[in-house]
This record gives structure tokens, sequence and C-alpha cells, in this order.
């Protein structure tokens, strides 16, 4: 599945896209905090469309960028997706997502965030997104403190 990356500059002529999940997530198309990036070198984006089960209604999410969880050389790459719902909103979700790619071995590159269930992270994976949503300004270090202080009272 081709991913078509959408500069956040209206001016630029580039046309941006990574062939599959692998490439995409890949430091050609992200910059070094996750945020996906144009040719031209600008912040970028995906527009997704997905019908949902309940008649008539969509979700129309923007994904932002990406902060994969994974170790390098792993087939099994978890990961999530940075979203907005405007093309340069303010990043509201994570979207939880991994990759398995067993083309070396004779198999193929699947990617899942559906029917296939959700991405099973190890405490070390967890510790990392926290400290990645911190850098990135989704979470403040304030937020961390205060969630593990009313978890300790409860």
């Amino acid at each position: 599945m081709a991913w078509n990356i959408k500069c956040s500059n209206s001016n630029c002529e580039h046309h941006t896209k990574a062939v599959n999940i692998v490439e995409l997530l890949s430091h050609k198309h992200r910059d070094d905090m996750g945020w996906f990036v144009c040719a031209c070198g600008k912040k970028a984006y995906i527009e997704k469309h997905f019908e949902l089960q309940e008649s008539g209604q969509v979700w129309n999410p923007y994904l932002r960028g990406a902060i994969t969880l994974g170790s390098e050389n792993d087939s099994y790459q978890p990961f999530v997706f940075l979203v907005s719902y405007e093309p340069l909103g303010e990043i509201t979700d994570v979207w939880f997502s991994y990759y398995k790619d067993l083309r070396e071995e004779g198999g193929s590159l699947k990617m899942g965030y559906g029917p296939g269930g959700p991405p099973v992270l190890n405490r070390h994976s967890v510790l990392a997104l926290l400290m990645q949503l911190i850098k990135i300004n989704y979470l403040t270090p304030g937020d961390v403190s205060k969630a593990i202080a009313e978890s300790a009272n409860n």
C-alpha cells in the first residue's frame, strides 16, 4: 500500500510517496522527532478516510508523524501514528499500529491496526512511548507525575 505524503506548504510542488509502511517509517520520510516530512524538508501529513460500521459515519484522521517502538532488526515493529483532525492541527490522538516484515524469509509485509489486533508493547516500549510523547509536547512531565500520584492514591 502506497502512502501519499502531502506538504504543509501549499506552494510546494513536490509529490512525496512512500511505497510501503517500512519506507514510510524510515528517516527518509520522518524527522528526528518522528514528524512526517515532505521531500522539500517541511512538515507533512497523510490524509486518511475510513467508513465506520455506524451507518453514515466516517473517520478522517490526518497522520502527522509516527513513533516507532520496536528493536531495529526485529520482524515485528510496533509504532503509533500521531493523529490530528486538521492538516496542521494539534495532535489529539495516538493510533497504535504495527507491521511485520518477513520478506527476507520468503514471507510478506503485513500491517495491522484492526482485525489483527493491537500491537503488544513491553515495559521498555511503553516508557519509550511516554518519553517521546513528552518530547513532542503531547504530554507534559506534569501530566505524567499527576497520573502517577493519582494512581498511588487509589
